[in-house]
Formats: C-alpha cells, sequence, structure tokens
C-alpha cells in the first residue's frame, strides 16, 4: 500500500464531533490542525447548555454502539474509560403508547418474555428478527461504515456477496413492510421502526436493512457517560490540546480561500485570512458547497440539494422541573395512534403532525450533577418537518401544545406548574446557530439514494486538497458514525484505501 506524505498544516471549519475527532488524528500524526468555530463552545450539535443550576446536552443523547467509540480512542492512543465513566441503563427505556400502556426495553432475554406477552409467538419472532439485524450490523461495519468506497476490490469477497444474496431477499421492502412479516400487532413494530427517526428517516420509506439498529439498543444495550454526553466532547477537545491543536471560537468563516483550483486557507467575517495546506470542513455540507465556495467550484451546488431529502427538524425543549418525575425513566418514547400519518406529515406533507410521537430524556434519573437537588433535568424532542422558515411565536405555540400533550401522555398533571426553567430550540434556531440546511435537526435523511456509496463524498471533486466530515457525508448521522467519518478522511488524506487507518499511525510511530 502506498502512502502519500502529510500535509503541514490544516484547517478545520466547525467543532462538531467529527471535525473534532478529525483534528486528533491529524495532530497526532504530526500536522498543525487550527479549528475554527462560530459559536463560543465546541460540540456543534451535540452542545451543553447550562441554566439557573441545569445541565443539558443540547442534542445526542443516545450512548450506542460503544465499539465505535472503543476503537476511535484505540486509534488514537486512548483508553475511552480513562475519559468516560460509562453506566448502562436499566432499562434502556420506557414506551408509552397512545392507550396509556407502557413497557420497558432491558436488552435482554426479557425483551422477548415481553413480546410474547403482547403478541403470541412474539418472542421467538423477535429473537429472529434481532439475529438478522444483529447480522446486517456486522457485515455493514465490517465491510461498508469504514470505507471511503475507493476500491471496488474491497467490496468484492465472498462474505458480501452471500450476505448481499441474502438482503436481496427482503427485496425493495421498506422497514415497516419488512416488520409486517415477523409481528402482527402495530405496537411491536412501532418499538422497532422508531430507531429510523435517529437515521433522519421514515419507517415507510427507509430501507429494511436498517434493521441493524435494532442490534444497537436490544442486542448492545443502551449507555450514558456520566456527567452527560458532552464529556465526550470534552475529552476530544482535552486529548486535542494535549497533541497541539489549536481551537478558535466565536470565529466565522465567510469563505475558503483557493489558490488554481486548490484550497489555501480561509477568510473569516472579520477579514482576517488563515493559510494552510488543506481544508476540512464539518460545517454543514449545503453551507459549505452554497456559501463558501463561489459557484465554479461547487461540487454540490444547489441544484443539487434541490434533488435531496433532508432529515426532519425538531422543536426541541429544556426544562428544569421542580420535584421528582418517577413517570420517566432515564430514556422515554411516547408513541402516537396516527403512527403512520404523523410521518406522513412530517416526511410527504412537510407539516407538524396534530398529534407527535416525542422522545424524552430524564438523565438527572441517572446522573444527579445535572440538575439542582430536588429537581429534575428533561429534554423533550419532538420531530418535525425539514423548514428553517418558523418564527418565535409559531415556535412557542408549537412547543405549547406538544408540552400538553405530554403532560396528558405521562400523568405527570401539575408538570407545568413545576417548570422553574425553560428554552424551547426549533428549526430556525438549527438553520441560524448552526448553518443547518432546511432547519433539520440532523442531515441528510438515510434514503436508499442517500446512503453508503450514494450519500455525498468526503472530498471536494472540484477542489483539491478539500474535504468534508460529519453527518451529511459518509458513513452518516450519529456519533459513532461521524467518528467513523473522521477516520474516513484521515485515510483520504493519507492516501489509506484499507479498512483502519490504526496501522498508519502506529507506522509513523505517533501511538
Amino acid at each position: 500500500m502506498k502512502s502519500s506524505a502529510p500535509p503541514k498544516s490544516a484547517i478545520i471549519i466547525g467543532a462538531g464531533v467529527g471535525g473534532l475527532a478529525l483534528a486528533n488524528l491529524l495532530a497526532k500524526s504530526g500536522i498543525k490542525v487550527d479549528v475554527f468555530e462560530k459559536q463560543v463552545q465546541p460540540g456543534g450539535r451535540a452542545g451543553q447548555l447550562k441554566i439557573d443550576g441545569f445541565t443539558f446536552d443540547t442534542g445526542p443523547s443516545w450512548y450506542l454502539m460503544p465499539e465505535i467509540f472503543e476503537k476511535y480512542f484505540s486509534l488514537i492512543g486512548e483508553d475511552i474509560h480513562n475519559h468516560l465513566d460509562l453506566i448502562r441503563l436499566e432499562p434502556g427505556y420506557k414506551i408509552t403508547f397512545s392507550n396509556g400502556k407502557t413497557l420497558n426495553i432491558h436488552g435482554n432475554n426479557e425483551d422477548k418474555q415481553t413480546f410474547e406477552s403482547i403478541e403470541k409467538g412474539a418472542g421467538v419472532e423477535l429473537q429472529k428478527y434481532l439475529d438478522r439485524a444483529e447480522y446486517i450490523y456486522k457485515i455493514a461495519t465490517k465491510h461498508f461504515l469504514y470505507t471511503n468506497f475507493d476500491n471496488s476490490k474491497n467490496l468484492i469477497s465472498k462474505e458480501i456477496i452471500k450476505a448481499g444474496t441474502g438482503m436481496l431477499a427482503m427485496g425493495g421492502k421498506t422497514m415497516d413492510a419488512n416488520l409486517k412479516s415477523y409481528f402482527k400487532d402495530e405496537s411491536l413494530r412501532q418499538i422497532l421502526e422508531y430507531p429510523a427517526v435517529f437515521l433522519g428517516a421514515s419507517p415507510f420509506k427507509a430501507p429494511a436493512i436498517y434493521s441493524l439498529m435494532s442490534h444497537m439498543d436490544f442486542k448492545q444495550g443502551v449507555f450514558y457517560p456520566q456527567g452527560g454526553i458532552y464529556r465526550l466532547i470534552e475529552a476530544l477537545v482535552a486529548i486535542g490540546k494535549t497533541a497541539g491543536v489549536t481551537y478558535h471560537y466565536n470565529a466565522s468563516v465567510s469563505r475558503i480561500i483557493t489558490n488554481n483550483g486548490q484550497a489555501a486557507g480561509i477568510e473569516l467575517q472579520d477579514d482576517r485570512r488563515i493559510n494552510s495546506d488543506i481544508v476540512i470542513s464539518n460545517a454543514d455540507l449545503h453551507f459549505t458547497e452554497t456559501k463558501l465556495l463561489p459557484k465554479k467550484l461547487q461540487t454540490y451546488p444547489e441544484i443539487y440539494w434541490q434533488k435531496r431529502t433532508a432529515g426532519p427538524s425538531a422543536i426541541l425543549m429544556y426544562l428544569g422541573v421542580k420535584g421528582s418525575l418517577p413517570e420517566f425513566e432515564h430514556h422515554n418514547l411516547f408513541f402516537t395512534d396516527n403512527w403512520q400519518s404523523s410521518f406522513e406529515d412530517i416526511f410527504d406533507k412537510k407539516i407538524w403532525p396534530e398529534k407527535a410521537s416525542m422522545y424524552v430524556c430524564k438523565s438527572s434519573q441517572t446522573d444527579a450533577s445535572v440538575a439542582p437537588k430536588g429537581h429534575e433535568n428533561v429534554f423533550v424532542l419532538v420531530p418535525g418537518p425539514a423548514a428553517a422558515e418558523m418564527s418565535r411565536e409559531e415556535l412557542d405555540k408549537l412547543a405549547g401544545k406538544y408540552l400538553d400533550q405530554l403532560i396528558k401522555n405521562s400523568g405527570v398533571k401539575d408538570l407545568k406548574t413545576r417548570i422553574v426553567t425553560k428554552k424551547v430550540f426549533g428549526p430556525a434556531d438549527f438553520a441560524s446557530q448552526l448553518n443547518a440546511w432546511q432547519g433539520t435537526a440532523l442531515g441528510l435523511s438515510h434514503t436508499l439514494k442517500q446512503s453508503a456509496m450514494l450519500r455525498p463524498k468526503n472530498k471536494s471533486r472540484k477542489v483539491k486538497n478539500l474535504y468534508y466530515v460529519g453527518a451529511n457525508t459518509v458513513p452518516g448521522i450519529g456519533l459513532p458514525m461521524c467518528l467513523i467519518g473522521a477516520e474516513l478522511v484521515y485515510k483520504r488524506i493519507i492516501g489509506d484505501k484499507t479498512s483502519s487507518a490504526l496501522h498508519q499511525l502506529k507506522d509513523m510511530g505517533k501511538i
């Protein structure tokens, strides 16, 4: 294998998970790295809000795929357990259905008993479904997640051909259609379909191969790092500082400087120019392409985005609540009776559902540090259509409506009177604060035409030495995917076309 000589300097636009992870890989290999972030703190969507004694993770709150985190930290010569105090949640999460019935998902054999109690034979079917999900997950992790799809030979093997034949048996099925062959009861299908939302997709459109998502919470379990997900951000920055990374906050980039078709640095909004050998954008890809580059140098111009599907946006509510809330577990999902039509509202009609399924996190159940004594930390996420334009008045009205729905469905009748602090974040905030295309909360939806090798590449076709990292490029949405994405960009920069960059750093004596 032939590796190209690494650049001497790199600029990363955006301090999201992908940008921070890549900065560490580059710095560990001896490259001078500067990270420029428009906000006053790192993290991007995975930020932190501190208000009135409460601490909230502003975005991601599920810690799944622990082996991906461990692999990344190993890649940079670190033991993740020296940085994160991980706790396996029990139960993993609680589900409340529209009829008021509840159940817990544990990530063990108890789940089969739960399914069996709802539908005869469903326990056996769940095991079949999860075995299949595990198989697809392993194939995806081994052959499709850790690749830039540059070498077709890496995608041709007996194992992949065998797996591909099996996956073709699913035909063009959606997640929902596939699940109907296992379970008659809609509530059971809802449990296994909702993870599609975390992919920015509808289970009625997402391909059946995304059944692999169920392997994560049903077989691997759900974890929580004490102090919150933001501990991951703090760990990445601490490692970066030790490795020599320089972070610049409150530093908005106005354009990418190019010289004869090659990235040569950036210009900030205060007109400062900073030169570098390579530029990597961890900013929103639509923003990067259409705002930071001239039209002639755009690999993904506006016309490209007009044909793409955005993942959902969301209304986020950060609530500080007085007293205890035994009605909630750490993670909670509330499902509506208008299940399919609510997804049609969000993804097809582009309207906010009359009744919405929602996610609620009470991290103070596991972590006393995130709320004052005698109080609870509550984070509410209501998925909705990607649409950047929403007035503050409209946002507050919708948030109030969905909060009333939550009160009714959870049975916490006095919730409103016990709220001592409240902050609401919506689509317009995603657009203004994160430059998010169409105000999406996640990025490009994981439809069949926007997944794997069909997702935007992590390197510009028009500008030499310009790269992309984050949820909108390969391999996709989520904290683990952004860590993998950082490795993929690093591999591309150094000319590595294998399935892992670990040996590269070892060969260079960096770890």
